[in-house]
């Protein structure tokens, strides 16, 4: 997902945390490069290093160095399986909430009627 304002709505007040964000850009870009990374989020170098830190400490997320081809180092990203499948797990129960809240008020509607 290449296009940051499908994640990060104009809407300030529904945008979703930051690290829920660097986690949804890695299950669909399974690994990111921190500049890329720092650009999409419009973050500090500093910001961006505190947060994913934070999802490092609880094994969500690998960060290691690799050469690009111009032999430049490239700190690089990725998702762990620990990571996914926590992630996943919080998107399943997100879902059902959704769902749960979307039946709920279409219930309510066709008990008054409307």
């Amino acid at each position: 997902m290449d296009k940051p304002e499908l994640i990060l709505p104009e809407n300030k007040l529904f945008t979703p945390s930051i690290r829920l964000t660097i986690m949804i850009l890695l299950l669909t870009h399974k690994k990111i490069n921190f500049t890329e990374l720092q650009k999409l989020l419009s973050l500090t170098p500093g910001n961006l290093d505190h947060h994913l830190r934070k999802l490092e400490k609880a094994s969500y997320v690998r960060i290691f160095k690799k050469l690009s081809p111009l032999r430049s180092p490239l700190t690089l990203i990725e998702m762990t399986p620990t990571g996914k499948l926590s992630f996943e797990n919080y998107l399943k129960n997100f879902k059902e909430i959704l769902n749960n809240i979307t039946f709920s008020c279409e219930k309510d509607s066709l008990a008054s009627g409307k």
